[in-house]
């Protein structure tokens, strides 16, 4: 019996999900990432972050090879193809039941797992050995070809065709397979329904079919089409049906920096990243999910004295008390492991600009508007006013107190956002109230956030550094792409930022409390920040040096078009936890940009 790969790199996972949670699958048929029944549920298989004590699913050949070709279908699944010299075979995987919007937040659950021989012969074998948060379950043999593991309150159950045996709590197959052959292998939640064949091929295709309606739901026709539709499959696999929530990465604790401790638990619905994501889907033609999304953030209290807070559960949970587990080894040896995310806590107005052209946008394509949609707008929108001359966290959440460049420009969009909505729905009292407000941040921006010595916007009132954050400028309109302040801060970002195309979020040396290291070696280029600088060169007329961008991007994506948060400049390995939501998102707005101004 050959166990997984320990720790295979970042880039070469796969993602299967059902709007409830998700699983990662590395390329030697592992699914080394899986938490049940929810994304911030148990962890069931958690190899990723330690492979001696995390649960995995492995399903391939009976030799420790990865495969040659990995695939990210567009309907939700993942293929892994292994060829050898007289034999091909193929795994396809995949989630049964994607959820609807309004979906029971408990429902049955199952990972559907099909193995075929295309060509020739080959041994091949199946070891499950699930884990609950790092302890071992005990595992039961119902009968020759099913086995039984209890979780807290409900039941997981393995079935595969033919004869499975039980060593050491792991459900084990060895088998051959030939030319036309096919085996299945399927682990199920609160369901009782007895498996075969038969219904595993049905409930594959109802995937299939339930999948392929929703992609069909994205009228995006364009440059980069393949890779953008497969972003808002993504998208749309992230979200949380029962809520209407939207999870920023299923993973937690992904490091930034291989060994060291900026890790952190993505598995929480950003109000930032969530409305970011609805946006994206607006402009692909779908904006279903986005009043399913409006109508949860409707709903919600918050723990601090903002309208809405930074982060929520996807539940709408307002409290995630964070805490480590400093006993597990983390994902080669990057610890400690984080579970929850204390930034909930945080002072942050840009999330309200993101809100607000979430907001625009969905109203933009048509959407159906809610009069309590308005009153959130109204809400958010007259907090911003008040509380703009404020200090905050800033869009990086870092741990000072400042006054950043990035919330006093999202401040400004989301009053410039909240004005073009209120012009269309016709309340001409509060775009009389906000724009006196808006004009008086656009002015504290170009006075105190310029800097001479720079000739760039930089990362703070307080200091005189760089920020990739200074590209908002051009993103969100705050400056005409024809503005030389604009030209000239891009200019700068590329020249100091970057490392050869891929854009780092700030210089460490230079930004309170983050260390000493040079750029490159805090933490990897920031995805989200590289296709930003795609949409300013595109704005700014180079659209070259944009495609440039883009095209450097999806090869580090590689053939899944999975893009992860982070990727190290010079070896082009993935970092930081994945798939990540912001980068998928901010690479739809800048291929849709780049389309626009094409035309």
């Amino acid at each position: 019996m050959h166990f997984p790969i320990p720790y295979p790199a970042i880039e070469c996972h796969g993602v299967i999900g059902d709007r409830r949670t998700a699983a990662l699958v590395s390329h030697d048929g592992t699914i080394d990432w899986l938490c049940l029944p929810d994304y911030d549920g148990d962890i069931i298989f958690g190899s990723l972050l330690d492979s001696r004590r995390g649960g995995f699913w492995r399903f391939g050949p009976a030799t420790n090879r990865t495969a040659k070709v990995d695939r990210q279908t567009s309907w939700g699944a993942h293929t892994l193809r292994w060829e050898t010299s007289d034999a091909v075979l193929e795994l396809l995987d995949v989630m049964a039941w994607p959820a609807d919007d309004h979906a029971p937040a408990r429902a049955r659950q199952a990972v559907l797992r099909r193995l075929r021989c295309v060509h020739g012969r080959l041994a091949c074998e199946m070891a499950a050995s699930p884990a609950r948060n790092y302890s071992p379950l005990e595992i039961a043999q119902a009968s020759p070809d099913v086995v039984r593991w209890e979780l807290a309150d409900r039941s997981m159950v393995l079935w595969g065709e033919g004869q499975l045996s039980v060593r050491d709590s792991m459900a084990v197959r060895e088998f051959m397979l030939e030319a036309g052959e096919v085996a299945w292998a399927v682990l199920a939640v609160d369901d009782d329904e007895p498996w075969s064949r038969e219904r595993a091929e049905r409930v594959l295709r109802e995937a299939h079919d339930d999948w392929s309606d929703w992609m069909d739901s994205l009228s995006y026709r364009g440059p980069h089409e393949d890779a953008v539709r497969r972003a808002g499959m993504l998208i749309h696999l992230l979200s949380y049906a029962p809520s209407g929530s939207v999870v920023a990465a299923p993973t937690t604790s992904l490091p930034e920096r291989i060994g060291a401790d900026w890790n952190a638990d993505y598995r929480f619905a950003w109000v930032r990243d969530a409305s970011l994501s609805l946006t994206a889907l607006s402009w692909l033609g779908n904006t279903n999910g986005c009043k399913h999304y409006l109508e949860w953030l409707c709903s919600l209290g918050s723990s601090t004295a903002a309208p809405l807070q930074p982060l929520y559960g996807i539940r709408g949970e307002t409290v995630l008390e964070q805490h480590e587990r400093r006993d597990l080894y983390g994902y080669r040896g990057s610890t400690p492991i984080r579970i929850q995310n204390h930034a909930c806590q945080q002072f942050q107005l840009d999330a309200f600009g993101y809100l607000a052209e979430c907001m625009s946008v969905y109203l933009e394509h048509g959407g159906s508007w809610e009069p309590e949609f308005w009153e959130l707008l109204e809400r958010t929108t007259d907090y911003v006013a008040k509380h703009w001359t404020e200090a905050g966290n800033g869009i990086w959440e870092l741990p000072k107190v400042q006054h950043y460049l990035s919330g006093k420009v999202m401040s400004w969009v989301a009053l410039d956002r909240a004005m073009q909505v209120a012009q269309r729905l016709g309340r001409r009292d509060a775009v009389k109230r906000w724009r006196g407000v808006r004009a008086a941040i656009h002015a504290d921006v170009l006075e105190r956030g310029w800097s001479k010595p720079l000739r760039a916007f930089k990362q703070r009132y307080e200091g005189e550094n760089l920020d990739a954050a200074g590209l908002l400028v051009a993103v969100m309109d705050f400056l005409p792409a024809d503005d030389w302040r604009v030209r000239s801060t891009v200019d700068q970002i590329a020249d100091r930022l970057a490392i050869d195309t891929f854009v780092y979020r700030f210089d460490p040396r230079e930004t309170p409390e983050i260390g000493e290291l040079p750029l490159g070696e805090y933490e990897g280029a920031f995805l989200p920040c590289t296709f930003w600088l795609a949409v300013a060169y595109t704005k700014l007329g180079d659209f070259d040096r944009a495609e440039e961008i883009l095209r450097a991007a999806e090869q580090v994506a590689s053939v899944l078009g999975l893009f992860s948060e982070g990727v190290d400049a010079r070896s082009r390995c993935a970092l930081g936890n994945a798939p990540l939501l912001f980068s998928h998102v901010e690479y739809v707005r800048a291929v849709t940009v780049m389309q626009s101004f094409a035309h």
